[in-house]
């Protein structure tokens, strides 16, 4: 069996496997922090991305409360689903991994301690799906960074979701996975216009998460095959969870981006945060100017900050 490298490295987490949904086992951390007890964060991350992309800022959670992450089926650290992976990444199977992840999290942590969920994109659509539509909802508190939940057609905002959706599978789909290494990928990237505001410690970390070496050739390949990227972005043109979020019964704070200029990363999911808010029973709707959908990456402080913010209002509550 190939040796596959987790996404944050043994000098910042401890990790280790979870049996995921349908035998595709699933990297699980826990970030190496100052903070012991209280309650504990889970942190989700976006398509295409890993654990590893956010390691400086979760590292910064990790100063007030003792942070897991983990890497999404085909992603970072975690096993290649089976093909088809329309199939194999459908929305059902990522949340029925997400409950798994907790559950193992749950036998870390024990049975009484508060859990708080937080998530960048697309396992956010996850969770949502998981309390929604199958019922289980498993933590405190939720905060979501514009998870891309597509609105059903007799919403405007569906077939603008619709039409940037494909363009982002077409995007996925082109997308060069083999690299001479990670300074390459970080070079390329830091030259092109929609990194231009990414902070550059973050972006060399995702850099790093997100590339593995190639066992078949030199140099590296993108951890997360772009095949299942694209699966990823057609998960979300399921307008179905959209429907039951209204059964999404915690306390849960929805992230906005606003882009300001040309080089913030244009984001549909933003313009359905507030129908989403809207919804989901006592959400809050946070946003957050002169960003994108890259929330975390351009403006890790202000995220930061509204993490933080979202949690103590869980509390508080």
């Amino acid at each position: 069996m190939t040796t596959i490298p987790p996404s944050i490295d043994a000098r910042a987490a401890v990790a280790e496997w979870v049996d995921g949904c349908e035998g595709t086992r699933l990297r699980f951390y826990r970030i190496f922090g100052p903070v012991e007890e209280g309650p504990v964060l889970l942190w989700g991350h976006a398509n295409g991305f890993a654990a590893g992309s956010y390691l400086p800022w979760l590292q910064r959670v990790a100063e007030r409360m003792p942070v897991f992450a983990f890497d999404a089926r085909g992603h970072g650290g975690s096993e290649q689903p089976p093909a088809p992976y329309t199939e194999s990444c459908r929305v059902d199977v990522l949340a029925r991994d997400l409950a798994l992840v907790v559950q193992r999290l749950r036998m870390s942590v024990g049975p009484d301690r508060p859990i708080h969920f937080a998530a960048h994109s697309f396992t956010g659509l996850a969770a949502l799906r998981l309390g929604g539509v199958l019922g289980e909802i498993p933590w405190a508190s939720a905060t979501l960074l514009e998870p891309p939940l597509s609105p059903p057609p007799e919403y405007p905002a569906h077939s603008i979701a619709a039409e940037l959706a494909q363009a982002l599978v077409a995007t996925a789909e082109r997308r060069r996975a083999k690299w001479a290494s990670p300074q390459a990928f970080i070079d390329r990237l830091a030259g092109a216009a929609a990194y231009a505001k990414w902070d550059p410690g973050m972006l060399a970390a995702h850099c790093h998460a997100t590339l593995r070496p190639n066992s078949e050739d030199s140099g590296y390949v993108l951890a997360c095959d772009p095949a299942v990227e694209a699966a990823g972005y057609r998960m979300t043109m399921n307008t179905s969870t959209f429907c039951y979020v209204d059964r999404f019964c915690c306390a849960t704070t929805f992230i906005a981006s606003e882009a300001a200029g040309k080089t913030a990363t244009p984001s549909w999911a933003a313009q359905v945060q507030g129908l989403a808010a809207a919804r989901v029973p006592g959400a809050k709707l946070v946003r957050m100017a002169g960003t994108g959908h890259m929330m975390v990456f351009e403006k890790p402080d202000q995220c930061l900050q509204a993490l933080f913010a979202s949690i103590e209002g869980a509390d508080d509550g």
